[in-house]
Formats: C-alpha cells, sequence, structure tokens
C-alpha cells in the first residue's frame, strides 16, 4: 500500500527535491517581512472568493429559474387534489381514533385528579367508542 502511494506521488517527491534551493532560501528569508503587493494574495480580490469563476454557459441561470418556477407554478396552483392530498389534510384524531380515544382517557384521569368537569370529554368518549368498537 505504502508503495502505491510513492508511486502516485512520485512528481510531486520530485518537485520538492528539485526546488529544495528555493526552500532553503524561503526558510532563510523567514525573518523578513513579505511585501503584499507582489504576493499572491495582493493579487487577490474578495469578490472571486463570494462568486468563483465557472465553466457554465451564461444561460444557465436563466433556464434554472425557470424550470423551478414552472415547477412551483404546477405544484401550488395547476394542480388538481388527489386522494393524498385529502389525507394529508385530516387531522391526526381524524387518520387515527384510536389515538382520540387514548388522548380523551388521558385527559379524563388528569382533569378528574384536578377536580375539574370532565363530562364533555366522556360523552366525546362514548361517541367514539360506539363509532370505532
Amino acid at each position: 500500500m505504502f508503495h502505491h502511494l510513492s508511486a502516485v506521488h512520485k512528481d510531486v517527491y520530485q518537485e520538492a527535491s528539485s526546488s529544495s534551493a528555493t526552500l532553503q532560501d524561503d526558510l532563510m528569508n523567514k525573518d523578513k517581512p513579505i511585501k503584499f503587493s507582489t504576493s499572491d494574495a495582493g493579487k487577490h480580490h474578495a469578490y472571486d472568493s463570494f462568486f468563483p469563476k465557472t465553466n457554465a454557459p451564461w444561460y444557465q441561470v436563466y433556464i434554472v429559474s425557470a424550470s423551478v418556477a414552472v415547477f412551483l407554478l404546477y405544484f401550488t396552483i395547476l394542480r388538481e387534489e388527489n386522494d393524498v392530498d385529502v389525507m394529508m389534510s385530516k387531522t391526526i384524531w381524524e387518520s387515527v381514533p384510536q389515538l382520540r380515544i387514548q388522548d380523551l382517557q388521558r385527559q379524563i384521569e388528569e382533569r378528574k385528579e384536578l377536580g375539574t368537569d370532565v363530562s364533555e370529554l366522556e360523552e366525546e368518549l362514548e361517541e367514539l367508542l360506539k363509532k370505532y368498537k
């Protein structure tokens, strides 16, 4: 495995060894300040960091924007409701009535402990039990 890695990076090792003279010069000059205007940092513009140059065609932005607009137009305005939309518009209690029964039983117990009126909850529970059991 290590042999394979060294073969892959053979060019890198050769470049490093051939430029060892310049590296030694750079190490000797570490105490000296670097002139900003001649460094690579002096040639870099902040605009390039936020908006990198790409090989994308100029019309790509318009095509993507139009595609997203058509997609949103279809799914928000033009599309007709189907069974899934109707199911999603139901509340959880309508979709899973057993869950409502359990919740009503829990609420009745809690309110009895607090000493509040539970007659409305008990009536709703009786209706659901008749309907689903």
